[in-house]
């Protein structure tokens, strides 16, 4: 939740969740079956990380080590060859060791619709969310995220690239949190060996909030995230992976830098 938006709104510090590349659905470059029963998979992430700005400050920067656990249920299915849908439901929560102020909890159900064009996906989402303080124990907010992002892969030599375009609009019940975001990412990985690989994430984040205290509010939030993936089988990699973001906004006080490190175990079953 962390690496994705940082919003202080009434004093509260609320979090969104996954990287953008998650709103969009891969699709094989072969034929597809004009439809296809649904699956289900069980898909997440474990990543104990050190982070040198616990609660996202200009100044009271605080040290720390935290626990994050993000599993998904997913229906993934196919409604033509070149359209495909996913229903989810997943939690993640990120659990500080003592810096406990910045604990935080997220909660989400949704569902995605992908068109293939060519080379490219387009893929339009909805998701409900539940926003906590603490590991699930007060709710800040509840949200609906609209979103359309454009993607595609590119392949050259060992590298493949995946530049992405997303746009989301927050519609809350708390006001301060309302807003457009516009993410801008080229997530690469570089093949070394079948089980080795690096990888990175460029990415650019643009926000407008519309309501409350927020009304006006602009911010920024460059980032890039480099790592050394090793994949012990089909369904299991780690990666060691390093972290480092900027944000940038007209109000002062928005401004803060954060390093994070720390390994990631990935799954899907």
């Amino acid at each position: 939740m962390r690496r994705s938006e940082a919003v202080v709104a009434l004093g509260l510090a609320c979090s969104s969740g996954a990287l953008a590349a998650d709103l969009v659905i891969p699709t094989a470059n072969q034929p597809q079956p004009a439809t296809s029963s649904p699956t289900w998979s069980v898909v997440g992430s474990l990543a104990p990380t050190y982070t040198d700005n616990a609660l996202f400050t200009p100044g009271d920067r605080r040290g720390d080590f935290y626990l994050e656990p993000d599993v998904s249920l997913r229906l993934d299915g196919r409604l033509a060859p070149d359209l495909s849908y996913r229903l989810y439901a997943r939690t993640l929560f990120d659990a500080f060791a003592t810096v406990t102020d910045a604990n935080e909890g997220s909660v989400r159900f949704g569902g995605r619709l992908t068109k293939s064009l060519s080379d490219w996906r387009v893929t339009v989402g909805l998701e409900n969310r539940n926003e906590f303080e603490g590991v699930y124990r007060n709710c800040l907010f509840t949200a609906e995220d609209v979103s359309t992002s454009v993607a595609r892969d590119v392949v050259v030599g060992n590298t493949t690239f995946t530049p992405t375009v997303l746009l989301t609009y927050r519609f809350a019940d708390v006001a301060e949190v309302r807003r457009y975001r516009l993410d801008l990412l080229v997530p690469f990985e570089v093949g070394l060996t079948p089980v080795w690989s690096i990888v990175s994430t460029p990415m650019i984040e643009l926000f407008w909030f519309t309501d409350g205290l927020n009304n006006g509010r602009q911010d920024q939030i460059y980032s890039a995230a480099l790592g050394v993936k090793y994949k012990i089988s089909k369904n299991v990699s780690l990666t060691t992976n390093a972290h480092y973001e900027q944000r940038t906004s007209n109000v002062p006080l928005r401004h803060y830098t954060d390093f994070e490190i720390g390994p990631k175990l990935d799954f899907a079953f």
